[in-house]
């Protein structure tokens, strides 16, 4: 959208570059001599973009004379004397460049942006480029793709939307954040403003703060960061102010979330006419009786044979949330600013009260020039507060355990009594949504500082020196107020209690400190450009976490001091952090067609003992402007490339730890120092009573980094008038340093020393490998405009070798387990059902399965030995987490209407079905069947069944239909609508209202559909649980308004 503060910019800038040839305001220059002698036409027009606005300041000349030309003025008209049959060129920063020949006297044209604009300045790691000169792998997400989206956090936005990026919504609910990778690696580090944050920053920034959003994915553009950058970086800049007049911008969204998908429940009777039939099965008899099922027919009995449906009990149908925001910008070029504060409140659907959150967030920024001695000042300051409520669950800390209630719940029970009052049971959800019930509040608060110099030092062309100070403060406080909701008998207003409450404080606060300082030399020499980077980089982070605890409260009163002393319990810890960082980058390119870049960093952390601490790190990059090139010439001006680069680079990066606590190879803090720790052999020594200690296993005094070695080879593309664009890149990392105890998984504790043994360096190797690309095609058909495109990635990864796998596995290639990313392990391989009596007589049988018939599941004797064990349990193949994740993003455009669709889809992986979606008989107690598709049994005229037999109880044949094997294995590939939106930009309109500067209104939606198979199961491909014991995840419909002042 082109605002007053662009048309300040643009009008000098295009008349700087059209003088002293042209003429200003549109007016055609003096015809020369060779033009007045020659048959000559005046031609006019109008210029717009694509949206119909017209365009100021576009460059038109004659193809055959370029001196000889104009602008187009205020409203995007021109005029123009040409010769007959002329060419007229069209340009303008930013747009596609366009030849067209007259033919008439008028001559309108919509200017297509060129979003592959090669001079476009890029942030890459610690300094800048251009799309022209980056030879780094980088994919970037447009911020404003995501203004009209229902999200409550980046984290919702991103799935689909660029190769590289895969992104897991595992559920709903309050602040649900999706799990984010860069081709399969873990977390990605964070960059906001080329400070290292933390990966909640991000996530809960609003997505109108973001000017630039990009995703580092290779070695010679994460290098520099050292330590945790391994696996990629999400790189943000953020929004400061700009030169012109104050503008100010207000957005408001506001939506309504139900379950993506809701299993459909079967009716009490239903369900009991089934739990019948599997006794039936059994030869056991009839489970309900006829008069009890035609009393949950009629409500008769509402007490014991109800039909009760908890969903419309503790569940709402929507969910409502909103956000309002407001920004504003504006200044002069030696002093800018901007402003902006939003709000959000997001609700959840259940029928209470006490499950909601509110988030504020602000962010000031504010620019000044000394222009005298080129000195630039930039102050940043952000923050938000968060506050969240949840519901108490019963016997659990976990909200969400209420769905989980809400599925097991039994329907013949009443969830409220004949007063109206929640009826009394265990885990009744209707009690766990009382007023009175308990709950969990959580209280975040995030403040951060930056204030950044940059001098570009007047007598040094070329050199800029910078120096960063950020300062980053976080606090936390969470609150658990364990009490249990009242519970009424059937015909009584006298509340019953399971327990008595207690009640759990924790707080959290902490404090990180960045420094930088930075020189930056850049300097051409006719065709050769050289630049170079050196720095320092330190962070010292500080943490303390206290917690106090008190049970069996007498009097409900959520205070800490209420509570018993003598059930009082209390713990903490407190943590430093160090690292450090020397930093060092040098790149050269040749006319703009041969690249050659290459960077170090010296990296420290205090994860290591002093002699280990220090890790060197590099990359070294190629790359080559392929259409650049003089035996392209005629290619480019056929328009058959555009653009054609070819780049590769390879780079070790540095970890200073691996995984989470619970992960084997996990470095614990210090592990290369002696541990102690209290015991419970105490002694009295002159009346005082004196603890007793033990010594840890012996440290580990090799512990140092590990390394990731990272190779990658791509290319990128435009074609036919930048129409046709793409991008694709190989990747392969390994990674190595990991330590491990000798026979530490068998052994661990040795009695000859009386402690474990320290961990030694091993040959353990990890690798991941794979492909990411992008394809799309983009162009305009008068007044509609359009832009498909589609990105893959595709990844795989497995332990080369792994230090913990026992040389059985190791030695048999059937029993291996080495790929990681959620491979299952071994399971027995199903040959689908027994067929008859005869069927089950002449099979191999699985020991300890007994009484089996028609309808069970038939095991594959792997090893040929005549029965079938665990030694027939073998490697599947087969894995929970997708190879292959994919985006294809729709933009269509029409005179101010916009319409933006986005699908997002994953390859085949399995999801294990268990519990009651495996219709379980052990797990679902009284009912075997209880939603609709479990009606697709096997029975004699449905042999070609989803499910096995109905059963009464699983261990009736030996647990024969479910032990693990893979027929509870369910395809999860798919494809769903993630985002939509539909809306109108009503800029055409206010062309001639000088007081405002934008106006758009929309509708949008995210999960609209989903194409599974998993949903025949039941299941949300996305989800964790296969149970659905979880909040689903939500499809959301909003509407949007955003006004420009």
């Amino acid at each position: 959208m082109r605002t007053k503060t662009l048309l300040v910019f643009w009008v000098p800038l295009s008349l700087f570059f059209a003088a002293p040839s042209f003429a200003s305001e549109g007016v055609p220059v003096k015809a020369e001599a060779n033009l007045i002698n020659q048959k000559s036409k005046m031609v006019t027009g109008t210029v717009t973009d694509s949206q119909g606005e017209p365009m100021i300041g576009v460059t038109i000349f004659l193809k055959s004379d370029p001196g000889k030309g104009t602008i187009t003025d205020i409203d995007g008209k021109y005029s123009i004397n040409v010769p007959e049959g002329a060419e007229l060129v069209f340009s303008s920063i930013g747009y596609v460049k366009q030849t067209l020949k007259v033919k008439t006297g008028t001559l309108d044209v919509v200017m297509k942006e060129d979003t592959q604009a090669l001079d476009e300045v890029v942030v890459v790691g610690y300094g800048t480029t251009t799309k022209r000169s980056m030879i780094a792998s980088v994919s970037s997400v447009k911020s404003e793709e995501l203004a009209t989206l229902p999200i409550t956090n980046m984290s919702k936005g991103l799935a689909g939307r660029a190769p590289g990026l895969i992104v897991k919504t595992s559920g709903g609910g309050i602040n649900n954040k999706a799990q984010i990778s860069i081709r399969g690696g873990s977390t990605p580090l964070v960059v906001i403003d080329g400070v290292i944050r933390n990966y909640d920053d991000f996530v809960q920034m609003p997505s109108e703060d973001i000017e630039s959003l990009s995703l580092l994915k290779d070695a010679s553009a994460t290098a520099v960061y050292g330590s945790r950058a391994a696996d990629g970086i999400i790189q943000v800049t953020t929004k400061k102010g700009k030169d012109g007049k104050a503008y100010i911008e207000y957005n408001f969204n506001m939506s309504l979330a139900e379950p993506a998908y809701w299993k459909q429940r079967l009716d009490s009777w239903d369900r009991a006419e089934y739990a019948n039939k599997a006794k039936q099965n059994d030869g056991l008899p009839d489970a309900f009786s006829a008069d009890r099922i035609q009393k949950m027919r009629d409500g008769s009995d509402p007490l014991q044979n109800n039909n009760t449906n908890y969903r419309d009990l503790a569940l709402n149908h929507f969910a409502p949330q909103s956000t309002h925001s407001i920004r504003m910008t504006g200044g002069t070029e030696v002093n800018n600013y901007y402003m902006s504060l939003s709000h959000l409140d997001q609700e959840s659907l259940y029928k209470s009260n006490n499950h909601n959150m509110q988030r504020t967030n602000f962010r000031l920024s504010q620019s000044s020039l000394i222009k005298a001695i080129g000195l630039k000042t930039t102050a940043t300051l952000d923050g938000y507060l968060q506050k969240q409520t949840h519901p108490y669950s019963w016997g659990a800390s976990e909200p969400y355990h209420i769905f989980g209630h809400i599925q097991n719940a039994s329907p013949l029970l009443p969830g409220v009594n004949k007063l109206g009052l929640p009826y009394y049971f265990p885990n009744n959800p209707v009690m766990e949504l009382a007023k009175d019930n308990g709950y969990i509040r959580k209280e975040e608060k995030m403040i951060n500082g930056n204030l950044k110099l940059e001098w570009a030092v007047p007598w040094v062309e070329g050199l800029n020196l910078s120096a960063t100070g950020n300062y980053r403060y976080g606090f936390n406080a969470f609150k658990e107020w364990r009490k249990d909701g009242a519970g009424y008998a059937w015909d009584s207003e006298e509340p019953m209690y399971a327990g008595l409450p207690r009640l759990y404080n924790k707080t959290e606060y902490g404090y990180t400190w960045t420094t930088q300082f930075f020189a930056n030399y850049s300097k051409t020499f006719g065709k050769h450009t050289v630049s170079a980077l050196g720095g320092y980089e330190a962070t010292y982070g500080y943490s303390n976490t206290y917690w106090l605890q008190r049970e069996n409260y007498k009097f409900p009163i959520d205070q800490i001091n209420v509570g018993p002393e003598d059930t009082q319990k209390n713990g903490g810890s407190e943590g430093e952090v160090g690292r450090a960082g020397w930093v060092g980058q040098v790149k050269y390119n040749y006319d703009n067609k041969y690249f050659v870049e290459g960077s170090l960093r010296y990296d420290g952390s205090d994860n290591f003992p002093e002699d280990h601490r220090w890790g060197t790190f590099f990359s070294a990059s190629l790359g080559w402007s392929v259409a650049d090139e003089a035996f392209m010439e005629s290619l480019v001006e056929k328009n058959i490339f555009n653009q054609l680069k070819v780049r590769a680079s390879y780079g070790q990066v540095g970890l200073d730890n691996w995984g989470d606590e619970n992960d084997p190879f996990h470095i614990g803090r210090f592990e290369y120092l002696t541990s102690y720790s209290l015991n419970n052999k105490a002694y009295v020594l002159n009346g005082a009573y004196v603890p007793g200690f033990s010594e840890g296993g012996i440290p580990s005094s090799n512990i140092s980094w590990f390394t990731t070695d990272q190779f990658d080879v791509g290319f990128d593309f435009s074609s036919l008038n930048n129409r046709l664009y793409g991008s694709f890149d190989y990747f392969f990392y390994k990674t190595h340093g990991f330590l491990y105890a000798p026979n530490q998984k068998d052994v661990g504790y040795t009695d000859p020393l009386g402690m474990s043994l320290p961990r030694v360096s091993t040959d353990g190797e990890h690798r991941r490998a794979g492909f990411d690309f992008s394809l799309g095609w983009r162009d305009n058909i008068g007044d509609f405009t359009y832009d498909v495109s589609a990105n893959v990635t595709k990844f795989d990864q497995l332990w080369a070798f792994k230090p913990d796998e026992s040389i059985e596995a190791v030695m048999n290639p059937y029993k291996r387990n080495s790929q990681e990313k959620g491979f299952y392990g071994t399971l027995y391989r199903n040959q689908g059902f027994y067929k008859d009596a005869d069927d089950v007589f002449n099979s191999v049988k699985r020991l300890g399965s007994y009484d089996l018939t028609a309808g069970d599941l038939k095991y594959y004797d792997f090893n040929g030995d005549g029965k079938i064990d665990g030694s027939d349990q073998i490697r599947t193949g087969k894995s929970s987490f997708p190879r292959a994740n994919y985006g294809i993003n729709i933009k269509l455009g029409y005179k101010g209407f916009f319409l933006n669709m986005l699908f997002q889809g994953a390859s085949r992986f399995d999801m294990y079905i268990t519990g009651t979606a495996a219709m379980n008989g052990g797990q679902t107690g009284e009912f075997p069947v209880i939603y609709d598709y479990q009606e697709d049994y096997w029975r004699p005229d449905n042999t070609d069944a989803r499910y096995p037999r109905l059963m009464s109880s699983a261990g009736l044949n030996g647990n024969n239909n479910y032990v693990s094997s893979d027929f509870w294995l369910v395809n999860g590939a798919f494809l769903r609508m993630k985002d939509f939106s539909f809306g109108y930009d009503f800029k055409r309109l206010l062309r001639n209202v000088n007081w405002i500067s934008k106006a758009s209104l929309a509708i949008s939606g995210q999960n609209l559909f989903t194409i599974s198979d998993a949903i025949k199961y039941g299941l949300d491909p996305e989800e964790s649980s296969t149970e659905r014991y979880g909040y689903p995840n939500e499809r959301i419909y909003a509407v949007s308004l955003s006004v420009g002042f």
